[in-house]
């Protein structure tokens, strides 16, 4: 698959691509203010792994909560399954 920029990479590595994109257009536009902690060191994680590490990430803050819906929309926009997403809180007892 040719990849947006020009390089070829398999559908895994397109779909890390394009997160990792969304999610710095994403911290651009909202500003971190508001984002916790947890919530930055996660997703820097995840793409840290190449989107492999397994999602836990629990967004904890409504600023944590918006960037979850607009990454979401995100990734279903440009053909990708929110299955995709690192997010998850079913260890603290609570949904985004």
């Amino acid at each position: 698959m040719a990849a947006s920029d020009g390089t070829n990479r398999d559908w895994r590595q397109e779909k890390c691509f394009r997160y990792a994109r969304d999610w710095d257009e994403a911290l651009r536009r909202y500003g971190r203010d508001g984002i916790s902690a947890g919530f930055l060191d996660g997703n820097a994680a995840f793409i840290r792994s190449r989107c492999v590490a397994p999602g836990k990430i629990c967004p904890a803050t409504a600023k944590d909560r918006t960037l979850v819906d607009v990454l979401a929309i995100r990734v279903v926009n440009e053909g990708m399954s929110t299955t995709f997403l690192p997010f998850d809180c079913k260890d603290r007892g609570a949904a985004p």
